[in-house]
C-alpha cells in the first residue's frame, strides 16, 4: 500500500512538474510575440521595423535587406502592424519612404483587413518620401471602429504592386501639429533650418541671382533666391558718336560694364559745333551768316547760274529764228 501511494505521489509530481513546464513554454511563446517598436532618430516618431514579425493580416514573401528596408515583387498586398490601436476618429501621421516602379495604394485596414478604416493615398511611381496625416474612418461604412494596421496594395483592384521597396515607415499618434509642438523638425513639414547662405555670383542686371546653404537639421544644401541681388546696369565708358551739328550737342554711347551687352546713349554736353563762316556762308552746314554785309556767295553762285540759263535761252532763240528765215 505505502509503494501504491509513493507511486501516486511520484507521478502526481511528474504530471505537475509537466504542467509547469507546458505554462512555461506558452508563456515563453508569449512574451516571443510581444512587438517592440523602437523610437526614431527624432525620439518623436515610432518606427515599425521592417520584416516578418511585424507583418499584419495580409502577408507576403518579401526580401529584407540589411539596411532595414524590405522589397516585394508582384504581390497582391502587404499589411504592417502599427504600434498601437487607434479609433475611429484618431489621427495617425505616418512617413513612408521608398520607391515603386508602379503606383500603389496605401491605406489603413479594419483588424480582419477586409475593410478599409481611411482614405486611399496613392505613392508612386519611382521615389517617394511622404507625411501621411490620415484620418481614421468607416471609410467604406462597414462598421470599422479601429485599426492598428497600414496595408500596401496594387493601384487597383486585380492589379499587383509589381515591384515595391519600403525603407521607412514611422507613425506618430497625433496631427501634423501635434508633432510640430512635441518638438518635431523634419525638414519636410518644418521647411529647412538654414543661418547663413553664400551667394551663387549669378545676379544679372536685371535678375536676381541665387544663394546655397546648409540645413542645420537635414544637412540638406538649399538654394534660394537672392533677394534684391540684381546688379543694374554700369555704364561708365562712352564713347562719342560724331553726331554734332552747328547748333545741337552730339551723342556719346557706352556699353554696360556687367557685359550683359545693353547699351545706354545719352547727349554729349557742349559738343555742338557752332557756325563756321567764311564770305557769309557757313562752311559746314550751308547757312548764310546773318551779319555778313557783302555780297553772299550763295546770291553770286545763284546769279551766275540764272545768268547763264538766260543766255542758253537766248541763244536757243537766235538760233532757231536764223533757221526759220533761211527756209
Amino acid at each position: 500500500m505505502k509503494k501504491l501511494f509513493a507511486l501516486m505521489l511520484a507521478l502526481m509530481m511528474v504530471l505537475t512538474l509537466g504542467v509547469v513546464a507546458v505554462a512555461d513554454e506558452e508563456t515563453a511563446e508569449e512574451e516571443e510575440v510581444v512587438l517592440e517598436y523602437p523610437m526614431s532618430d527624432d525620439g518623436i516618431m515610432v518606427t515599425v521595423p521592417l520584416n516578418s514579425l511585424y507583418v499584419g493580416v495580409f502577408s507576403a514573401e518579401g526580401t529584407y535587406a540589411d539596411d532595414g528596408s524590405v522589397n516585394y515583387v508582384d504581390i497582391e498586398q502587404v499589411c504592417y502592424q502599427l504600434p498601437e490601436t487607434y479609433q475611429v476618429g484618431d489621427t495617425v501621421l505616418v512617413h513612408v519612404a521608398g520607391t515603386s516602379t508602379d503606383s500603389t495604394r496605401v491605406f489603413l485596414v479594419s483588424s480582419d483587413g477586409w475593410s478599409r478604416a481611411s482614405e486611399i493615398t496613392v505613392v508612386g511611381p519611382g521615389d517617394f518620401d511622404l507625411w501621411l496625416e490620415i484620418l481614421v474612418s468607416d471609410a467604406e461604412s462597414k462598421g470599422v471602429t479601429e485599426t492598428y494596421q497600414l496595408n500596401f496594395k496594387g493601384s487597383s483592384y486585380g492589379v499587383n504592386v509589381a515591384d515595391l521597396t519600403i525603407t521607412t515607415l514611422e507613425v506618430f499618434s497625433g496631427t501634423t501639429d501635434e508633432y510640430i509642438a512635441a518638438g518635431g523638425a523634419n525638414c519636410s513639414l518644418t521647411g529647412h533650418t538654414v543661418t547663413e547662405y553664400v551667394s551663387n555670383g549669378d545676379a544679372t542686371c536685371t535678375k536676381d541671382g541665387t544663394k546655397t546653404g546648409v540645413c542645420s537639421v537635414c544637412g540638406e544644401e538649399v538654394t534660394v533666391t537672392d533677394e534684391g541681388s540684381a546688379l543694374g546696369h554700369s555704364f561708365t565708358n562712352y564713347v562719342s558718336n560724331n553726331d554734332a551739328t552747328c547748333t545741337e550737342d552730339g551723342t556719346m554711347t557706352a556699353e554696360c560694364d556687367n557685359g550683359c551687352g545693353k547699351t545706354d546713349t545719352i547727349t554729349e554736353e557742349g559738343t555742338a559745333l557752332g557756325h563756321n563762316y567764311e564770305k557769309g556762308v557757313c562752311t559746314i552746314c550751308g547757312e548764310a551768316d546773318p551779319d555778313y554785309s557783302g555780297f553772299p556767295v550763295v546770291a553770286v553762285v545763284v546769279i551766275v547760274v540764272v545768268v547763264i540759263v538766260i543766255a542758253a535761252v537766248v541763244i536757243a532763240v537766235v538760233v532757231l529764228g536764223g533757221k526759220k528765215k533761211k527756209k
